[in-house]
């Protein structure tokens, strides 16, 4: 999201969605009651977005990640949040029939002739329907052909699936290609541990039609790959059909046998089983043993995860780790142990790798839909992050997850927001064990937070799309301008204090009177803008007088972002660290001055149902550009 004072690219943003659906009072309600049975039924689709009623409520979408659904509040007209569980996809039954058959699923046919590179689709409502969500919600990171080089996949780590390959990671199959609900699993709950973000929210309609185009990428890429293998002789024509079966088909669900129970006796036998066969690259602790680093099949670093972190890409219940544990992850160093152990040790490893993990540490990191909702105060609004009037808002616990994987990573947000009819004022807070306000030397990095509006009713989870009202606006606050306005400006005066310099005539005060300085230097705001050429351009990130530390931008689509000119930014903004949390407040007028132009401004109005996403950059992890938490 940052943008280079030297004109660099923009990298990609925290990405959300924004709705102007209105829900009929109870609505949403009736929904949440509904959700044990949600994903059975095809019509079902959960809301996200700011509602503004008398109150506005805000959705955490992310681009990778959080929605939200609202729930009406009483008599007062205001609208109170509700954090509420992903839908979980069906479980897989032992034969794999029921779910498969409970969600409508069907293997997909091979057409012969098919391209890898694009599969047809017209014929199949289902495929052309996956088709469509896959090219506006997945190309991006997966790529337009499904081979994971999209146009984010370099920012990410563990890299997007290549789906031509067909190397899924989370399977509960013998021969380790995911059944329809492995894949709808997958899709519906997202990769903790990952930047995959949970489509929970879309209709299992929509889920399915993913599952079968997803698949579809497969099965063309396998044809192709073997239509040339006959051409140059390597196979011959009437083994390719089998071969294809062999590829691309499921095979029959891996036996899970019944979980036994786990006591100290069964524990001793998993930490014996544990320190054999996990600890050389896992640590005897838990803790990855950093020399253990390992390549994937496609040459990418893949280090050990952390036990004692207890995140699980495909899931912490049980017979997920026993999947995981017999198979291990296709394409990974991460080993198969069916021939090694027996199904009983497994069961003693999987419950003693489950003790090792800290409480709750799964249930965090688990991307999910939830709602904030901005009340209208009826007074003055908060005078700053630590107001006591933020006690009045709701709050909203919002999980993140890095783009590029680390363990060193910001958890999570939280979220308020109040109105007073006229501005809008957010509140965000994070736990931050460290302060990073200056920017300045080539190592440092600041603290930096930001929220995303949609100018769309439906845009793609990413930074917006080309067409009217199709961008994306953005509240960039930063800690580094949070101490120029309060210390004065850092620049290298502040890295270099006792640097020898160069001094120029149109400094003020001017050379000609060198008493008045105590030693040669060369502060910035003692120059001419137009010698300082940045600055004098407008450029916002070199302006050393600007009384704002947070950024309004735009962006329609992927290297797009820029800054609005000075007489256009329109956010306020201040901030606090208290006892290792950051505490950002953002305000903003509900209805901007329409000179702003069309589509740069998102506009606030009572009954608003608006999705938002955010992200935040740790300095001391080394955070900047497009590392970030969403």
């Amino acid at each position: 999201m940052e943008k280079s004072a030297g004109g660099s690219a923009p990298l990609p943003e925290p990405h959300l969605r924004l709705r102007h659906r209105r829900q009929k009072a109870g609505s949403v309600q009736d929904q949440l009651r509904k959700e044990d049975s949600a994903m059975k039924s095809s019509s079902f689709r959960r809301r996200t977005g700011m509602w503004l009623r008398r109150s506005l409520t805000l959705l955490a979408v992310g681009s990778v990640s959080l929605a939200a659904c609202a729930k009406e509040a009483s008599s007062a007209g205001g609208v109170t949040a509700v954090a509420q569980p992903i839908p979980a996809a069906p479980e897989s039954a032992e034969n794999g029939a029921g779910v498969r058959q409970e969600a409508g699923l069907s293997e997909p046919h091979a057409q012969d002739g098919q391209q890898s590179n694009a599969p047809p689709a017209e014929a199949d409502p289902v495929l052309a329907r996956g088709q469509q969500l896959f090219t506006k919600q997945c190309a991006i990171c997966h790529g337009e052909t499904g081979d994971g080089a999209g146009k984010f996949a370099y920012l990410m780590n563990p890299r997007p699936r290549n789906f031509q390959q067909g190397k899924f990671k989370l399977a509960t199959t013998q021969n380790q290609i995911p059944s329809d609900e492995d894949l709808l699993r997958t899709i519906s709950r997202g990769m903790p541990g990952s930047a995959m973000p949970p489509w929970s929210h879309l209709p299992l309609s929509d889920l399915k039609a993913l599952v079968a185009y997803v698949r579809q990428l497969h099965l063309s890429a396998a044809q192709a790959e073997l239509a040339e293998g006959v051409r140059q002789g390597v196979y011959q024509a009437p083994e390719v059909p089998q071969l294809l079966v062999q590829r691309t088909q499921p095979g029959p669900p891996l036996f899970v046998p019944s979980e036994p129970e786990f006591d100290n006796l069964h524990w001793f036998r998993g930490r014996r089983t544990y320190l054999e066969g996990c600890a050389s690259c896992h640590g005897v602790d838990g803790r990855p043993v950093p020399e253990a680093v390992k390549f994937d099949e496609e040459g990418y670093p893949v280090p050990p995860r952390s036990f004692v972190d207890g995140i699980f890409k495909g899931g912490s219940e049980g017979h997920q780790l026993y999947a995981r544990t017999m198979k291990g992850l296709k394409g990974t160093p991460m080993p198969a142990y069916e021939d090694a152990y027996r199904p009983e040790e497994i069961w003693d490893l999987v419950h003693y790798i489950q003790s090792l993990a800290r409480a709750g540490s799964q249930e965090r990191a688990q991307l999910r839909q939830g709602a904030f909702a901005a009340p209208n105060i009826h007074g003055t609004l908060p005078k700053g992050p630590l107001d006591p009037a933020w006690d009045q808002a709701r709050p909203l616990y919002v999980a993140l997850t890095p783009l590029w994987w680390s363990e060193n990573r910001i958890e999570g947000l939280v979220a308020q927001a109040v109105h007073d009819g006229r501005e809008l004022a957010i509140r965000l807070s994070w736990i931050d064990p460290t302060v990073d306000d200056r920017a300045v030397g080539h190592s440092e990095f600041r603290d930096a937070v930001a929220i995303q509006f949609s100018l769309t009713s439906d845009p793609p989870f990413y930074m917006g799309e080309k067409g009217e009202h199709g961008g994306v606006n953005i509240w960039f606050w930063k800690a580094d301008r949070q101490k120029d306005i309060r210390d004065g400006y850092q620049d290298v005066d502040a890295a270099f204090p006792h640097r020898a310099v160069d001094m120029y005539q149109e400094q003020d005060p001017p050379i000609a009177k060198p008493e008045m300085y105590e030693w040669p230097r060369s502060i910035i705001t003692e120059h001419d803008p137009l010698y300082m050429t940045a600055w004098g351009a407008g450029n916002l990130v070199a302006d050393p007088k600007l009384n704002t530390p947070v950024e309004c931008l735009v962006a329609r689509g992927p290297g797009t972002l820029a800054g609005k000119p000075a007489n256009r930014q329109l956010v306020a903004g201040q901030a606090a660290y208290e006892r290792g949390v950051w505490y950002v407040q953002l305000q903003r007028s509900m209805d901007p001055p329409h000179e702003q132009g069309p589509g740069e401004e998102r506009m606030f109005r009572p009954g608003d149902y608006l999705p938002v996403s955010f992200a935040i950059w740790d300095g001391s992890a080394g955070d900047r550009d497009g590392r970030k938490n969403i």
